[in-house]
C-alpha cells in the first residue's frame, strides 16, 4: 500500500511540474518579441512584430514547404494540416511506449484496491 501511494505521488508531483511548465509556456508564446517581414501585398513587404508562437508557427509552415529532408517535410506537413483541422495533439500520443494510458492505470490501481480489500475481507471472515 505504501508503493501505491508513493507511485500515486510521484505521478501527482509530475503532473503539476507538466502544468506549470505548459502555463509558462504558453505566456511565453504570447509575448510578441520576434520581427518579420510579412508580404502584404504582390510587390509589398511589411516589418512586423509577431508573438513567438506566431514565430514558431510560420517556422513550421516553413519547414512544412521548404525542407531539405523528405521525411521531416512530410512529417511537418502532416503537423500542420492536423493542427490546421483543430486536432490537437492527444495525450496518449505524448505517452512512451511503456508507458500506460490513464485508464490503464486506473484499471490496475482499483483492480489492486479490490484484491486489498477482498484479502481483508477472507481475513475477517475466517
Amino acid at each position: 500500500m505504501a508503493k501505491e501511494n508513493k507511485d500515486m505521488l510521484q505521478r501527482g508531483e509530475r503532473i503539476r511540474a507538466g502544468l506549470i511548465i505548459s502555463k509558462y509556456l504558453r505566456a511565453i508564446l504570447q509575448e510578441k518579441t520576434e520581427i518579420v517581414d510579412i508580404a502584404v501585398g504582390p510587390d509589398k513587404v511589411e516589418h512586423r512584430i509577431i508573438s513567438k508562437g506566431e514565430a514558431i508557427a510560420r517556422d513550421m509552415v516553413e519547414q512544412a514547404l521548404n525542407s531539405i529532408d523528405p521525411k521531416a517535410k512530410l512529417e511537418y506537413r502532416k503537423l500542420v494540416i492536423e493542427r490546421a483541422d483543430g486536432k490537437a495533439g492527444t495525450a496518449q500520443g505524448a505517452l512512451k511506449e511503456d508507458e500506460k494510458s490513464i485508464p490503464e492505470r486506473m484499471s490496475e490501481s482499483n483492480k489492486t484496491r479490490l484484491n486489498r480489500i477482498a484479502d481483508e475481507a477472507m481475513v475477517e471472515g475466517d
